[in-house]
């Protein structure tokens, strides 16, 4: 079953788009027979079923109105099953009844699951609201008539419902009842005869509850809620549903007060662990009840409230420690407060008692540390207002917009460009009492008030000179950001400051929009192109293009729009190089920009936002005017003397970028590089030392030109940054000041610059020595080719092991030399003597056997990727050259040499290795390598990989199983040897995942034709003779010879002596000195070897038994476990029946006990022999009938 829910066809939230696939999931499941219980297989495979209908609802969770019109063929055919069985239940009163709990209960699942994704609001229209089944919910519901005689169940309802794993089943039957309370018959007409039970509250709580008459079917229903109030989730909150449904009737309201006494009493008396829980209940009631109930009984709510619940809240931690109760205790009170408005308390001239409190409250918990807090916060106070006079409402929304700026003692704190440092502090409240407040200054006031704006915008509040207030303040919302140590925030901020355009746009008239219309206009662009969050990006473009639907104001909507859509912002990458760009060709849109990235992006605590940002840059000014680019390059040397390095940054890198747009010639150039003289030394020595220095490598490297390099005045400033980069030991600063070695031996005579590096190769600074050896391979020797000797020879050195370089050492010296040994004269010949070619060529070779590890895992593999790219690029150049000429550079067997090499890396277990010398071979195919060498297997791990293409990334999608059977050919060939020996690091690994990938195409092949097979045993007896005392290649030798023994269609049960000769000679070297081998990993791999050729033919199964004992009997427990258990399971696999005293001595022996070992391994090797003598004569038996026959 797929687990992908992707439309690859349309990838926005257009409709329903799987509903197909909803539908073949549905259908099947509503089809299961709930009557029977299911098998544990069934039983798994619907979980899974219900697992993958809930990933597609939850895929809509962004836009849930989608399932609108398909929630009747949703919903109603789970409901009429679920009737169906609950009225069984019913009529089987207390029996057992033919339903399955666990089948119900998961039907519960997906109807909650239902209405959990798009509300109960839209839900319960589609529920039966027959009356029938009123008395069956009830029934079902309703605690016991009896007290338990043990202790009361935790959720006392009817069994098939009363498990914690049914609670999805009962939030959806709460719900379901909320909705038949809502019938328009009287409940004393619908109760039944009998008393409801009351076991779950005491006498004094019933006088309470039902101090005035009330009907039976009604005190049914308050009994049965009364213990789930306590519950957390929809449980307890459907629980408030049900019962504001019931005291909502004409003929229940009576029982409100009763029960709003039993509700303050428990407050007081009930159980402190489940308060919260109960408190979120009974204020998920009140904030259903003012919109029900008449307007004569709403003050008993408010009542409540304000004499019992809030001050018990304010006298507790219950709410402080919860958003969820601070938030409904808003939407219980804003509820109040707009029925009692909505009913014409609001409309004289004169506030109503208390609002100002409210108002005060709401505004207060704009600035709660939650956003659920906020939200609701934010909600009622737009709500409330719009129904107060015009006159308040106007001061309402001024006094908001007021909140941005902080309070005198804390005000708000700005750029020169506008953007906000500190936020301020929060001008008003406590938050009710509760505490929720932000004790930081971040961004949860300004978030809140931008959604508090948003929500007025749409109710059309905002007017007049509230408009400009509001939106002077909201473009700064739009840029906000403040870092926290290493990160930030304020991404919610400028989300919701898009929001408020969004509503604004909707609903202001383009007259009293025209006036602000370019500036918001530009601003959004700015942050649908350059914001480092998506969600950001993509709300500043919805906004942008509401702008231009609805109001026709914006410059150049059309066009923009097109440019900077849902898709074109997505990517972050797209939405700085191409989208910017795009909208850029328009003036008004590219000075914006342009200052947006000067002022905000450059300056941005994210290096990859002032990398990209300053690549924009460029784009931009490639469209723009003459004294744009000379103000951009006077704006970022202005910031280069910054006390903040993030600036220094990014100026660096944006003049780096920008010097790309002057000519060589240009005095701007010289203008840029000694600019790098104001850049204070602490700079270079903080925290982003390594970032600053590569930046300003890069932007000597940019800006160098043979003019400037032999400057005098410039060089200091060359000495000072090349010396602050030789210390560093971040690569992307080593790259990037050989970079700009490069460049400058492009210039210039550079043989003090070789002298220098050749002396830091001596440094004992590690960092040193490295960037030294890096730069190196970047010189251009064509301008000093007398060093050229002395370059190579000296990194030669690097990789003889007396010098003990450390691995980047050598990984640098590896690609420096394949830098240097291509480097050719202007007339085209090589600056490399063929010698030293030699050498170099075979230091290339000897870097594919560099197997060093440290606690960083294998190292070496860093030096065998850039040996197999220094192979490939140096066999490569070397095709090309002339024919004389390649034989003299490159040998036959230097060739030879290096493709084995090759082979053997491109079977290695390491991806990244594969890959690259799956590139390698590439290269030199296309450089035709085949003709100026002898290459037999050429076709054998073949990948296209042509130029621009990342090998790395072409080669992950090739299957990993097809690749080492595409090797497999070159078995036939000189290259054997080195293909055995990479496949066993592959084949030997202790991930059976891994091994497989390799044993697997190997035995296949060798199935088939049965030949190599003596050759491949004979490879691996060579290799295990040769790494006796290498368990890097031991174990994985044994590992893979024990794999192809084990492997049946090898014909291992017929007799080959000349195979089982070599195979016994393997046996023999496993098994050598192995009582002193420590190695538990060795012992373990070499005992499934022996166990594993106690399978084959007569003659290898002699030979086996022999070494048997040695593992038997070995010192080690473990071992001696380990034999036996391994030993029982291959005979048991492999043989009918095990003969019984073998099998009473491998499982009845206590193996582990120190007493054990040598007599019972005695005793299993003899079995053993009397085993294989009993076959060897049955099988002389059967040769005699056939000779007689």
């Amino acid at each position: 079953m797929s687990t992908s829910l992707e439309d690859e066809s349309d990838l926005t939230y257009t409709h329903f788009a799987h509903r197909d696939e909803f539908r073949q999931l549905i259908e099947p499941f509503l089809a299961i027979d709930i009557s029977t219980e299911p098998s544990e297989a069934e039983d798994l495979q619907e979980r899974h079923k219900v697992t993958f209908i809930g990933r597609i609802l939850n895929y809509y969770l962004p836009l849930p109105g989608l399932l609108d019109p398909y929630l009747d063929e949703i919903v109603s055919p789970m409901m009429r099953l679920l009737a169906h069985h609950l009225n069984i239940l019913a009529e089987a009163q207390g029996d057992p009844a033919p339903v399955s709990s666990r089948r119900l209960s998961r039907l519960g699942v997906v109807i909650n699951w239902v209405v959990r994704v798009r509300g109960w609001k839209a839900v319960i229209p589609h529920f039966p609201s027959s009356i029938s089944h009123l008395p069956v919910l009830i029934s079902l519901l309703s605690p016991p008539s009896q007290p338990s005689s043990s202790s009361t169940p935790e959720t006392p309802h009817h069994p098939y419902v009363s498990g914690q794993q049914s609670w999805e089943l009962r939030s959806a039957l709460l719900l379901w009842l909320a909705l038949l309370l809502t019938v328009p018959f009287s409940l004393s007409a619908l109760s039944p005869s009998e008393p409801a039970a009351s076991t779950v509250i005491d006498l004094p709580a019933s006088k309470r509850l039902f101090s005035t008459p009330t009907a039976e079917l009604a005190r049914k229903v308050v009994l049965l809620t009364l213990p789930v109030l306590d519950r957390p989730g929809k449980e307890g909150a459907f629980a408030g549903l049900v019962l504001a449904r019931l005291f909502a009737r004409e003929d229940c309201v009576q029982g409100l007060a009763g029960f709003l006494d039993w509700a303050a009493a428990e407050l007081i008396e009930g159980e402190r662990d489940a308060e919260a829980n109960f408190i979120a209940s009974i204020l998920e009631l009140l904030a259903v009840l003012p919109s029900l109930l008449a307007s004569r009984h709403v003050p008993l709510l408010k009542d409540f409230m304000d004499d019992k619940l809030l001050p018990h809240l304010r006298g507790s931690r219950t709410a402080a420690d919860s958003s969820l109760i601070r938030k409904l205790v808003i939407k219980a009170k804003g509820r109040w407060w707009t029925a009692s408005l909505a009913n014409g308390n609001g409309v004289n001239e004169e506030l109503p008692d208390g609002i100002e409190e409210e108002l005060d409250d709401l505004m207060s918990a704009l600035g709660d540390k939650d956003t659920v807090v906020r939200y609701s916060s934010a909600k009622y106070l737009a709500r409330i207002t719009a129904l107060l006079p015009a006159s308040f409402s106007e001061q309402i929304v001024l006094a908001t917009i007021a909140l941005f700026s902080g309070t005198e003692d804390e005000p708000v704190l700005e750029s020169p460009f506008g953007t906000i440092i500190d936020p301020g502090g929060n001008a008003v409240g406590t938050g009710m009492g509760f505490g929720g407040i932000e004790t930081t200054r971040g961004e949860a006031r300004w978030h809140g008030v931008c959604l508090a704006l948003a929500e007025m915008a749409r109710r059309g509040l905002l007017a007049g000179e509230a408009i400009g207030e509001a939106v002077n303040w909201v473009l700064k919302a739009l840029t906000f950001d403040l870092r926290r140590a290493s990160h930030s925030i304020g991404a919610n901020v400028r989300d919701a400051a898009a929001y408020v355009v969004w509503s604004l746009s909707r609903a202001c008239s383009p007259n009293a929009f025209r006036s602000f219309a370019p500036g918001i206009a530009t601003a959004l662009v700015c942050v649908a192109c350059f914001d480092r969050e998506v969600g950001v990006r993509r709300a500043a473009s919805a906004a942008y293009q509401e702008g231009v639907g609805r109001l026709g104001l914006y410059p150049e909507g059309i066009d923009v729009l097109g440019k900077t859509d849902f898709y074109s912002v997505s990517i972050r990458r797209m939405a700085f190089t191409a989208a910017a760009p795009a909208v850029a060709v328009h003036e008004v849109y590219r000075t914006a920009l342009r200052n947006h990235l000067h002022n905000i992006t450059l300056r941005h605590w994210d290096i990859a936002m002032r990398t990209l940002g300053a690549t924009t840059l460029r784009s931009l000014l490639e469209l723009s005017e003459l004294a744009d680019l000379e103000e951009s390059i006077n704006r970022e040397i202005n910031e280069l003397s910054s006390l903040d390095s993030t600036s220094v940054h990014g100026a660096l890198v944006s003049l780096g970028q920008v010097a790309g747009l002057l000519k060589d010639d240009d005095d701007r150039r010289m203008k840029i590089m000694l600019a790098l003289s104001s850049v204070r030394p602490s700079i270079f020595v903080s925290i982003g030392a390594a970032e600053i220095l590569q930046a300003a490598c890069g932007l000597l490297t940019a800006c160098l030109s043979p003019s400037s390099a032999g400057e005098t005045k410039l060089q200091k400033i060359l000495d000072h940054i090349i010396e602050a980069s030789m210390r560093r030991r971040e690569p992307e600063c080593q790259e990037a000041l050989s970079r700009t070695f490069g460049r400058l031996s492009e210039l210039r005579d550079c043989t003090k610059d070789v002298e220098k590096l050749l002396g830091d190769l001596r440094s004992a600074r590690a960092g040193q020595k490295q960037a030294a050896t890096l730069a190196l391979g970047s010189i251009r020797y064509a301008q000093c080719p007398s060093t050229v000797e002395k370059a190579v020879k000296a990194l030669l050195g690097l990789m003889d092991p007396i010098a003990k370089s450390d691995v980047e050492t050598r990984r640098y010296a590896i690609r420096s030399l394949s830098d240097i040994v291509r480097q050719t004269s202007p007339e085209g010949i090589l600056l490399v003597q063929t010698t030293k070619f030699h050498s170099i060529f075979s230091a290339f070779i000897a870097s594919l056997a560099d197997y060093s590890t440290d606690q960083r895992g294998d190292v070496g593999s860093w030096i065998r990727i850039v040996g197999l790219a220094a192979l490939g690029d140096t066999i490569a150049f070397t095709a090309e050259q002339q024919p004389d000429e390649r034989l003299s550079l490159i040998s036959q067997d230097q060739f030879e040499e290096a493709v084995e090499g090759i082979v053997k890396q491109a079977v290695e277990k390491l991806e990244v290795v594969r890959a690259e010398a799956a590139a390698a071979l590439a290269k030199m195919r296309q450089a035709g390598a085949n003709e100026a060498w002898e290459w037999s297997g050429i076709d054998a791990l073949s990948l296209d990989c042509n130029p621009g293409v990342d090998h790395l990334e072409r080669f992950r999608h090739l299957e990993p199983r097809d690749w080492y059977a595409s090797a497999m050919p070159l078995l036939e060939t000189k290259y054997r040897r080195g293909l055995i020996s990479g496949l066993v690091q592959t084949a030997g690994s202790p991930a059976e995942s891994i091994a497989t990938l390799a044993t697997q195409p190997l035995i296949d092949y060798l199935s088939k034709d049965g030949k190599f097979l003596i050759d491949v045993l004979r490879d691996l007896q060579n290799l295990l003779a040769a790494s006796i005392s290498a368990n890097r290649v031991f174990i994985p030798s044994v590992t893979t010879a024990q794999h192809l023994v084990a492997a049946d269609q090898l014909g291992w049960r017929e007799w080959n002596v000349v195979r089982d000769d070599i195979c016994s000679k393997i046996l023999a070297l496993a098994c050598r000195s192995i009582g002193q081998i420590k190695s538990i990993e060795r012992l373990i791999a070499t005992m499934k070897l022996v166990v594993a050729a106690l399978v084959a033919n007569t003659q290898l199964k002699v030979t086996a038994i022999k070494h048997l004992q040695l593992f038997l009997a070995h010192r080690f427990p473990r071992i001696r476990v380990l034999s036996a258990e391994h030993l029982y399971l291959v005979l048991s696999e492999a043989e009918d029946e095990i003969d019984p005293e073998l099998e009473d001595v491998l499982l009845e022996t206590s193996w582990i006990d120190e007493n054990v070992g040598s007599e019972e391994a005695e005793t299993v090797v003899r079995l053993l022999e009397q085993q294989v003598y009993y076959d060897k004569l049955r099988a002389d038996r059967r040769n005699g009938r056939l000779l007689a026959t």
